[in-house]
């Protein structure tokens, strides 16, 4: 492939053996009513199934597929980027290999982005018939905490979303190791569109999402684009004086005047309640300082185990 494709299309796919084929199949089929050129690169976030063997066997056939094997599972952010990092394309799509964003979304995507009347084409779910009540929750959660303490309004948003090559080079210029793949494209600014579309289901397999997963990006998230968390410590700080010096006021009129006024349940409460803040407090300090941590340390985002294009085409 000596000429640049005109779209790239980045998949993070992990323990996806057993639909990632028929996924691949559906993709390249619209993508050739729709593109001139293409190119289509997953990355094998670590999976400890026959992902990997799939790839392999896939792109004997189809030479615009290409692939990266991570040495461990690294993580959906290390894997987009990982793919943004090799994506050639004058558009970059970014999609999940499970069959739940729709391939027949791309063609509106194309045009919105052809015509110039967006940078950005995000994908924002409407329905989603397969999530449970603890699903929902679980997302209801995290939208609205992400939209109170960062101000991104997330509820529908996912990863699947066509980047103008501008929007990718910005992205790849930032600094910073821990990412946030759905708040950085919002925070560049450049022109956005939203499309929607209805969740389908699975092609195969179950959700690899956890609610420990899920509360680790929101973690992430929240500590990664905004520091109204420090903000509340103090202002939690602020009430606890207030409290306190009332209730110095009020220790100090009983002494003069000798009158034994009870107290000792609110006292209780207001002690249980500050030292639960105070145990609160010290846990968003260290997970800004956890963020600190890990970016100093300079390490990679991610380690490369193996490309198809550096073996044989044959297992």
């Amino acid at each position: 492939m000596n000429t640049l494709p005109e779209v790239s299309v980045v998949i993070p796919a992990y323990n996806e053996a057993a639909g990632i084929s028929v996924f691949l199949e559906r993709l390249s089929a619209e993508l050739e009513t729709c593109c001139t050129a293409f190119e289509i690169y997953v990355v094998d976030d670590g999976s400890d199934d026959a992902t990997w063997s799939e790839l392999r066997e896939f792109r004997k056939n189809h030479a615009y597929l290409n692939a990266s094997r991570f040495t461990r599972n690294f993580g959906k952010e290390a894997a987009i980027l990982a793919g943004l990092r090799e994506a050639r394309g004058e558009a970059v799509i970014v999609m999940d290999a499970d069959g739940q964003h729709p391939v027949s979304l791309l063609p509106e995507m194309l045009e919105l982005w052809r015509r110039g009347k967006a940078q950005i084409v995000a994908g924002k779910k409407i329905k989603r018939f397969e999530d449970g009540l603890i699903a929902r929750l679980n997302a209801w959660i995290f939208n609205t905490l992400m939209h109170t303490l960062t101000g991104l309004d997330l509820a529908g948003a996912t990863d699947y979303r066509l980047l103008d090559r501008r929007v990718v080079d910005a992205l790849l210029s930032f600094p910073e190791k821990i990412r946030f793949f759905r708040g950085m494209t919002i925070w560049t600014g450049f022109t956005r569109a939203e499309v929607d579309f209805e969740v389908a289901p699975r092609i195969a397999g179950n959700s690899q999402w956890t609610t420990s997963q899920l509360t680790r990006l929101a973690i992430t998230a929240i500590t990664a684009y905004s520091a109204k968390p420090l903000g509340m410590i103090f202002r939690i700080g602020g009430l606890g004086m207030v409290v306190a010096s009332f209730l110095a006021l009020q220790a100090i009129y009983s002494w003069t005047t000798g009158i034994d006024v009870p107290g000792w349940t609110s006292l209780t409460v207001i002690t249980l309640f500050f030292g639960s803040a105070i145990l609160l407090s010290i846990g968003v300090m260290g997970a800004y300082l956890a963020q600190i941590f890990d970016e100093i340390k300079a390490r990679p985002e991610f380690l490369i185990a193996a490309k198809l294009d550096d073996l044989p085409n044959h297992d």
